[in-house]
């Protein structure tokens, strides 16, 4: 190697290095007292829509004219275009309805328009599915 090089290569690592310091020093930086400090809060109140029952539960809290459709399993989940979820039963019956993804990394979902859907579905999911006065209401089955 010859001696311009060795200079150039040794100012090249002088300036690395002095950029790397001062990267990491801004990396530790506190935020300055004038910077207004954000804060948020998550509520862990269950709602509606959060609530998990089982058929019994969901008979008592909804009322004796509510009809058990029996157990249904998430068989497809066409998450682009016209998003929606397709559910069918072991006898053949299907149902669909619109999706809205809650983790994207998991590909879990949410049944928006049906009551007491968890936030967390996913694909091959069995679930209970009950229906009054054309709404629907979702359970976990017993096994």
């Amino acid at each position: 190697m010859t001696k311009p090089f060795k200079y150039l290569f040794g100012a090249l690592l002088i300036l690395v290095g002095l950029f790397a310091f001062l990267a990491f020093e801004h990396l530790n930086e506190k935020p300055k007292e004038n910077q207004p400090v954000i804060e948020s809060t998550v509520s862990t109140e269950p709602t509606k829509e959060t609530q998990i029952f089982d058929f019994a539960q969901l008979q008592e809290k909804e009322g004796d004219d509510l009809k058990d459709l029996g157990i249904w399993q998430i068989e497809t989940i066409i998450f682009k275009g016209n998003t929606q979820a397709i559910l069918t039963t072991t006898n053949g019956k299907e149902l669909s309805f619109p999706i809205e993804v809650t983790n994207q990394d998991q590909n879990e979902i949410t049944l928006p328009t049906i009551n007491y859907a968890p936030t967390n579905l996913v694909i091959a999911q069995q679930v209970g599915l009950a229906q009054k006065n054309n709404h629907y209401f979702m359970y976990i089955p017993n096994h």
